[in-house]
């Protein structure tokens, strides 16, 4: 399963257009399309992100904004969010290199804040708190890696959550709010 798949479910859920969703989150149509199709490096810097707050035992929001909001985000945070977090854990950027399995010097390039992690991140958090979910979730529907995880059976959970969240109609007949 991509994120992309992911982010659409979740806004279809909202009961969203893809224009208002992109509206809100401030960019154009089609580059919110390209995110939901998977066509953008957040498929892979997104989980990536995930796989770094796993690593260092930290809200994966608290990566991207002092205060965990997207409000607060300020471009080319990020990567020394990540350096203060890592150094705070007395861990090496060898240690959290070998642990995500990337380069060292690719890691590096993150706590630099030379990195997508600085556009996307940002973003995935704003997306996230725009349809009411962590932003960890996004990463890990239903506590599963997004690797593991068929879209189907996430579009079945989320559809079922919507039908829960509606209840019964007066005549005792569940209704979905889709």
């Amino acid at each position: 399963m991509k994120l992309g798949e992911v982010l659409d479910i979740e806004r279809e859920r909202r009961g969203l257009s893809p224009t208002e969703a992109a509206a809100r989150l401030g960019m154009g149509t089609d580059e919110y399309e390209a995110l939901e199709r998977g066509a953008t490096e957040a498929e892979r810097w997104g989980p990536l992100l995930a796989e770094i707050a796993i690593g260092l035992g930290v809200p994966t929001s608290r990566l991207l904004a002092d205060s965990g909001r997207a409000a607060d985000a300020r471009p080319g945070e990020v990567g020394s969010l990540v350096r203060r977090h890592r150094e705070q854990r007395g861990r090496s950027t060898r240690e959290m290199a070998a642990a995500l399995g990337i380069a060292s010097e690719d890691y590096s390039a993150i706590e630099a804040g030379g990195t997508p992690l600085e556009t996307w991140g940002p973003l995935l958090l704003a997306f996230a708190e725009m349809v009411g979910e962590p932003v960890f979730n996004l990463f890990y529907p239903c506590g599963i890696a997004l690797g593991a995880l068929d879209a189907d059976v996430l579009r079945r959970e989320r559809l079922s959550d919507v039908v829960s969240e509606t209840g019964p109609t007066e005549g005792g007949t569940w209704q979905s709010s889709l």
